[in-house]
């Protein structure tokens, strides 16, 4: 079993829409899959820290999910660095939805971490 945690914009889940900032998602979706990469679960929580956070606080958080994996469409250097000393694999790139993004992390297309530059 493997615990992949998704950031979203909402709290529809699978249905909802990917979060392109990691640090300012509303939610994030926690997949369970199988060996054979099968959901068997799936969880929405809310993000905690959206409004406002320290270095640190949301890959801890992460890491209480029991999170094998984070995956985002961008993440800043150090949430990376942060991510890696606690043991969970990131991933950055996402897709529109959170799905589409499962599915394609899930094939192997959406890996490795970019560092998000911030530009708007």
């Amino acid at each position: 079993m493997k615990k992949i945690v998704l950031t979203a914009n909402d709290d529809r889940g699978l249905d909802g829409a990917m979060s392109m900032h990691f640090g300012h998602c509303t939610h994030f979706v926690v997949v369970q899959v199988d060996a054979a990469n099968r959901v068997t679960a799936t969880e929405v929580h809310p993000n905690p820290f959206a409004a406002r956070h320290e270095p640190g606080q949301i890959p801890q958080y992460i890491g209480s999910l029991g999170a094998d994996v984070v995956v985002a469409g961008g993440m800043g250097s150090k949430a990376i660095e942060w991510f890696r000393q606690f043991g969970i694999e990131v991933a950055t790139g996402a897709r529109s939805s959170v799905a589409e993004t499962l599915d394609a992390y899930l094939a192997g297309a959406v890996a490795g971490a970019a560092q998000c530059r911030h530009e708007h």
